[in-house]
């Protein structure tokens, strides 16, 4: 257990890193230095998840650190959807395995349609495959219905990282 004095002295010490991040990160802007200015964006980033005050937001900035790290990663958001995915699609793979009216092309259409919100995964459906898929147990309409929910989260955090990462000084 930490005491108290000790306490004050490591978010003493975090607020001058985030101190000196800010200073660092302003003047790296100003001479064009965008790869430092990223760095110092990460780690301070990074040091107020340490300072945040023990509730759903520090977990929420430790889960933002750990996802994408801090908004510069594009794989990390990536492996994290295509994880989500090949398990949603394997779990619907072996359901329908069992089922005569279901392909695997069903199964990837209606995987990579719920995933991506962009993609009509049912367009390309007949209408006894979709009557069979709708009467799936629910716990496969569950896990298509988080990796609906998780995956446009992904998907902002890659495009996060992209803009980041193409982000050109003037």
């Amino acid at each position: 257990m930490v005491n108290k004095k000790t306490q004050d002295t490591i978010e003493d010490a975090l607020l001058e890193q985030i101190t000196s991040y800010e200073y660092i990160r302003t003047q790296a802007e100003h001479i064009g230095q965008l790869e430092l200015r990223k760095e110092m964006i990460r780690r301070e980033l990074a040091c107020r998840a340490e300072l945040a005050e023990p509730s759903f937001e520090r977990y929420l900035r430790k889960a933002y650190g750990w996802i994408c790290d801090h908004g510069t990663s594009i794989g990390r958001p990536a492996l994290a959807l295509l994880c989500i995915w090949g398990f949603t699609f394997a779990a619907w793979r072996g359901w329908a395995a069992q089922e005569a009216a279901v392909t695997t092309w069903d199964v990837f259409y209606h995987t990579g349609g719920r995933m991506l919100p962009f993609v009509g995964g049912h367009a390309y459906v007949e209408e006894h495959t979709l009557k069979a898929l709708r009467a799936a147990p629910h716990v496969l309409h569950f896990l298509s219905a988080m990796a609906a929910i998780l995956s446009p989260f992904l998907l902002f955090l890659m495009a996060l990282a992209l803009r980041l990462k193409f982000r050109m000084s003037v």
